[in-house]
């Protein structure tokens, strides 16, 4: 470990103090609503006169418009620098440490994590974390993730089972999964030959392989590869024995959860993370996420920024990290779709539960040159082409068995005609390294657009 790394871990453990905080988190979670909620707004309160004094993009927007204005990615990416309160941190430097694919799960300026996002509104957003919200987002995952799940025959089989951790994500860039991954790896040497990533960008039978040769004990990843994955468990082909699977990243469908346990005949949980925060809300058993209400407020709201009543479907949320002050994100239009539960939950608990329709897309089956159908998760296919240079926006769709047609939106100043011949191309090759070499790639006349009915913005689906 290097001495940055050593500087990190003595700040992170000591001077947080972790264990308090995750005896805190823990306490709070088992206290009453008028607790969680009185830690919430003193957080709050302290949150925005700390953005006001250390963040000229707040000072000037709450003069203007007065005092927690919903803010939007455009917004805050717009005004990044003035966005920040640390003055050593801009645009420039940032872009150049994300440049550097090595640095994935590095720290910028030997201090900060960061982590880069489409999201649902197709606009990349970078996010910076500091010590203090990396410390509250690990308490949260030991106090509230971990706590009440662990018991002696679970550790036994872990340790036995070699402790192995899988990874499955998208790889290639500065994404939260994959850098968080690699963060603590780095944070912890001992975690390097226990913790490995798998890249959703291999060939599915690669991913297979390389997952019978780990034989991981826990997986984590997005509930479309672990559909794909089930399939090839019961077909005998992969064959391993999970403990647990934690999904993220996309909607777990009820019916792709029950799929996954029978599959692998474990318990599958669901987490709410976001590069926003990442430990937004945790699953409690009873088909319900639970919020850190104590760290992160989450608010359903229409499209006017209106509260929208429980059991009613919002059109978008707002979101208020509690725990990061290096960058400071308040009623933050997230962009997905919750629902808050009305009455109480039968798990007990005094925080707020949701459900929540994220991303959406689709796996797409297509057709390889000898006939038979190749499955595409859609996180891959959304790494391809969010990762061409220009590309602000896009939608990928299947129109036939062996065609996509693609929607691109670039970004102002950008060469139309440049990012047109690179997304083609660059998903023509990573297409024929699944063996779908035959498909073809249609430009649209359209530009991306929002699902009629839904509102949503989709990626990647099927249309035929």
């Amino acid at each position: 470990m290097n001495d940055n790394y050593r500087n990190f871990q003595r700040n992170f453990f000591y001077r947080k103090k972790l264990l308090y905080l995750v005896y805190d988190i823990w306490r709070t979670g088992h206290g009453e609503q008028s607790a969680i909620a009185a830690r919430q707004q003193a957080r709050l309160e302290g949150l925005a006169r700390f953005a006001k004094k250390h963040s000229p993009f707040y000072r000037k927007l709450y003069r203007d418009k007065g005092d927690l204005q919903p803010v939007t990615k455009h917004d805050l990416m717009a005004n990044f620098d003035d966005w920040v309160t640390d003055p050593e941190v801009n645009i420039s430097s940032v872009e150049t440490f994300l440049r550097e694919e090595r640095l994935v799960g590095s720290l910028y300026l030997n201090r900060y994590a960061v982590f880069t996002t489409s999201g649902v509104t197709g606009k990349r957003g970078i996010f910076i974390h500091d010590s203090d919200a990396l410390g509250v987002y690990t308490a949260l995952g030991i106090a509230r993730d971990s706590l009440g799940l662990i018991n002696p025959g679970y550790i036994f089989s872990a340790l036995t089972g070699g402790g192995r951790v899988a990874v499955v994500v998208a790889t290639g860039g500065h994404f939260a999964g994959i850098a968080a991954t690699e963060f603590a790896r780095r944070f912890n040497p001992r975690l390097s030959k226990r913790v490995r990533a798998f890249s959703v960008m291999t060939p599915l039978s690669g991913i297979v392989k390389e997952l019978n040769d780990f034989q991981p004990v826990i997986l984590f990843g997005y509930p479309t590869a672990f559909l794909l994955l089930a399939y090839e468990q019961r077909a005998g082909r992969l064959a391993i024995h999970p403990l647990e699977v934690v999904t993220g990243g996309e909607w777990l469908a009820p019916l792709a959860r029950r799929q996954i346990e029978q599959a692998f005949r474990c318990r599958v949980r669901d987490v709410y993370a976001a590069s926003e925060f990442l430990g937004i809300a945790f699953d409690c058993g009873h088909g319900w996420l639970h919020v850190n209400a104590d760290w992160v407020i989450l608010e359903p709201v229409d499209e006017s920024y209106l509260p929208v009543p429980a059991g009613k479907a919002s059109r978008t949320v707002l979101l208020t990290n509690l725990a990061n002050r290096v960058q400071p994100i308040i009623r933050y239009d997230l962009g997905d779709c919750i629902t808050l539960r009305p009455d109480p939950c039968p798990c007990g608990s005094a925080l707020p539960a949701i459900r929540i329709e994220g991303r959406r897309d689709e796996i797409l089956f297509l057709q390889e040159p000898g006939g038979g159908k190749i499955p595409v998760l859609p996180m891959a296919i959304a790494t391809v082409v969010e990762e061409t240079p220009g590309v602000q926006r896009f939608q990928v769709i299947q129109t036939a068995p062996a065609t996509l047609r693609v929607r691109l939106e670039v970004m102002p100043g950008t060469d139309d005609r440049q990012v047109w011949e690179s997304v083609p191309r660059r998903l023509g090759e990573y297409l024929a390294a699944q063996g779908l070499s035959s498909t073809g790639i249609e430009k649209a006349n359209e530009t991306p657009m929002r699902d009629q009915v839904s509102g949503k913005f989709r990626q990647v689906w099927a249309d035929m």
